[in-house]
């Protein structure tokens, strides 16, 4: 009966392990999950004395510590749009409750920012080999690549019937128009950013 009840968890232990690499990777999660952590308490301990002078310390720590760990996982230290969720209950729709959740955001900014002044901004980047770096460079940067486009003689426009003249001669391109507008076009009224337009009104 022992022996049986044995069987079958090792059963059901192997069978909900769809595979090895989906626990692998989850375990790596966690390991770097862990590892953001102790680096962004560690970066905090080191800058907390310059944030003493604060109205809301406990979240703009909050803030630096989740800023500091969105660099180590790879981000580029811009704010995220929403602050977390545990800042948009009512208790936080106040105009006190807004100050606290800029506060988190002010952290946010300065964490992200320690974080890659401390050197972390690529640190969950995995290197390659050099040859391979080299190979995926010079891919990507061909000399002819946007300054001489490559056309085949079927699309290309001097081969069109369009670009072909009456005498069989090629059409020269028309002259290029400038991109800024012309010195006496006026705007259609003031614009919201002219202080001078509404100083003068």
């Amino acid at each position: 009966m022992i022996r049986r009840s044995l069987i079958a968890a090792v059963a059901l232990l192997l069978g909900t392990v769809a595979g090895c690499s989906s626990l692998q990777d989850h375990v790596v999660d966690v390991e770097t999950g862990l590892r953001n952590r102790v680096l962004a308490q560690q970066a905090w301990n080191e800058w907390s004395w310059c944030y003493d002078d604060l109205d809301h310390p406990y979240h703009f720590a909050k803030g630096f510590k989740d800023g500091y760990r969105a660099v180590l996982a790879g981000g580029n230290g811009c704010q995220p749009t929403l602050p977390p969720r545990c800042y948009w209950k009512p208790q936080f729709q106040t105009p006190e409750g807004r100050c606290v959740t800029h506060a988190w955001f002010d952290g946010y900014s300065h964490g992200a920012l320690a974080a890659q002044q401390d050197g972390y901004g690529n640190l969950n980047e995995i290197p390659i080999s050099p040859t391979a770096r080299a190979n995926l460079i010079s891919k990507r940067a061909t000399p002819a690549a946007g300054l001489f486009p490559v056309s085949d003689s079927h699309t290309s426009p001097l081969h069109s019937p369009a670009a072909v003249g009456a005498g069989g001669g090629i059409v020269p391109a028309p002259a290029a128009r400038p991109l800024l507008p012309e010195a006496d076009v006026v705007p259609d009224g003031p614009r919201p950013y002219d202080e001078a337009v509404h100083r003068a009104n």
